[in-house]
């Protein structure tokens, strides 16, 4: 497939690509329309041909890109795709991974998107996907009913703790004190809080269901 041609660099580009590509850690630096931009992708253009040529002989290595914004990563990876010939540029390989994707051009390869195209191809998957999200729901429901019914009877103390729960689990327990360490009731008591609230919340939606039953009896 056809690409764009490279441009054409002066002297200081040229050593800034050299040292890019044969040096572990290269710094480079320049004010705005130096051409900084331009030689990153190229310096991409040539990690990935080179993982290319290499890819008989051993796994291609991974390029991981990382920008400051999700605006300068969409325009580093239009100007790098532009670049490159259109068979790579539409291979799976190529992942953008980040904030909402608005570049038209670059939603094929988002995470997002790419994970949505592999389950509207592998319908059995998505069925799985979705039989074992059912699953999870309902086995959550009946933990956090069981909770709720063992709460109802008796709430656990520092000496349940004590008997059932390792010494670095009471001391993970206690250890999240502003300005030190919590006693263990009252570590137990921060622990349970939420787990009140929750009983609570559950309790007062069930009421009206349970108050209607009641009278129709």
């Amino acid at each position: 497939g056809g690409r764009a041609a490279a441009p054409a660099l002066d002297a200081e580009q040229l050593d800034a690509l050299r040292a890019c590509l044969t040096r572990e850690v290269s710094l480079v630096r320049g004010g705005p329309g130096t051409g900084k931009s331009v030689l990153v992708r190229l310096a991409l253009r040539a990690l990935l041909a080179n993982g290319g040529r290499q890819r008989k002989r051993a796994e291609p290595r991974p390029v991981l890109v990382v920008c400051a914004t999700d605006v300068a990563l969409d325009a580093l990876l239009e100007g790098l795709l532009a670049a490159l010939p259109s068979e790579a540029a539409s291979a799976p390989s190529l992942v953008r991974v980040g904030g909402p994707c608005r570049k038209e051009s670059l939603r094929p390869h988002s995470l997002r998107q790419r994970v949505l195209s592999e389950r509207e191809r592998d319908e059995g998957h998505a069925r799985a996907w979705k039989a074992l999200s059912k699953q999870q729901r309902e086995l959550r429901e009946r933990a956090d009913g069981l909770v709720a019914r063992l709460l109802r009877e008796a709430e656990p103390t520092a000496d349940d703790l004590d008997e059932a729960c390792s010494t670095a689990q009471i001391m993970s327990l206690c250890s999240d004190a502003p300005g030190g360490w919590h006693d263990i009731e009252e570590a137990l008591s921060l622990w349970l809080e939420p787990v009140r609230k929750a009983r609570a919340e559950r309790e007062a939606a069930a009421a009206p269901a349970a108050a209607a039953a009641a009278a129709a009896a």
